[in-house]
């Protein structure tokens, strides 16, 4: 029976220059037992290369990665043997069917079934085009056979990058439901995603990275706590004209994030959040509440960003 807390991939002072430039800058994390973690970062900030040298494509300058206790660099074979992956566009052959493609992986790969195959098909729900050429697959379709074969070893760690690439809305959430199954069986998953709503509909902890550097990582609520003292509040008002009507040359007016129905949204600090009051009250604009909204893993991840930068 398998540990929730177990660390399964160990990931230590990693680096990676390509010429005089640092990609990946010291990087340490872990990933445990059961635990679905989120990597976030905006383009160009390392991710994929970050998860090519944890699967042994890329060679890391300096640093150690160590899988279920066997290290990449010294025990490839056994180490990537936990492993499935799908990173960047998978490569297929596109004069095979999705279905030849799966069983060239099926015969290369020792203990994979046919019924296994079989498995992530109907997982995937690729009945309808298994049999199809690649060649006239789409780009959801590509990345379903993807995932199909990445999961056909039944590995104890899955790292995927970008999953939900030309997936619609549906596959989305299929695919949110089976990583979640997974994750209640032990395996556990590293996943890079630009879509910040759905990390956090899954994902247990995150790791910002940025410039191939951490930023932040931790559970949600507390990456979220962490994005400054600012904070975002929400101001109901009784009168909304009154409010449009304030010159918007006002410092605080640039606070301003979003404007409803019945009030606005500002992002600030406590003591913005009590001038932006008195300015109301000046104005002789009734004021029906103040509350502060929890914030977003968006707003924690631009803000982090911003404070690094």
């Amino acid at each position: 029976m398998w540990m929730q807390g177990d660390t399964v991939l160990e990931v230590t002072n990693l680096s990676k220059k390509i010429g005089d430039a640092t990609i990946i800058d010291d990087v340490s994390f872990r990933l445990n037992q059961g635990e679905i973690k989120g990597l976030l970062g905006p383009n160009g900030s390392g991710k994929t290369t970050l998860l090519k040298l944890l699967v042994g494509l890329l060679k890391p300058t300096g640093g150690s990665i160590t899988v279920e206790g066997y290290s990449i660099q010294k025990d490839f074979e056994k180490a990537i043997s936990h492993m499935g992956a799908l990173i960047e566009n998978p490569d297929f052959y596109d004069y095979l069917s999705g279905y030849d493609n799966l069983m060239q992986y099926v015969r290369l790969v020792p203990d994979t079934s046919k019924n296994r195959l079989e498995e992530a098909i109907e997982l995937l729900e690729m009945e309808g085009y298994i049999h199809d050429k690649v060649e006239s697959y789409s780009l959801g379709m590509r990345q379903r056979l993807g995932l199909a074969q990445a999961f056909l070893s039944r590995p104890s760690i899955l790292l995927l990058d970008e999953p939900t690439n030309g997936l619609d809305p549906e596959g989305i959430q299929d695919l949110r439901n089976y990583l979640k199954r997974l994750k209640s069986e032990g395996v556990s998953i590293l996943i890079s995603s630009h879509l910040l709503a759905e990390i956090e509909m899954i994902c247990d902890r995150v790791i910002i990275v940025d410039q191939g550097q951490i930023v932040s990582e931790g559970i949600l609520d507390d990456v979220r706590s962490m994005q400054s003292e600012e904070g975002r509040y929400f101001f109901r008002l009784l009168d909304m004209d009154k409010f449009i009507q304030l010159p918007k040359t006002d410092p605080l007016c640039q606070k301003v994030v979003e404007v409803v129905a019945d009030g606005f949204y500002i992002q600030g600090t406590e003591h913005e959040v009590a001038r932006m009051n008195r300015l109301l009250v000046e104005c002789e604009i009734d004021i029906i509440g103040i509350e502060r909204v929890q914030a977003t893993l968006e707003d924690a991840f631009l803000s982090r960003l911003r404070r690094k930068r």
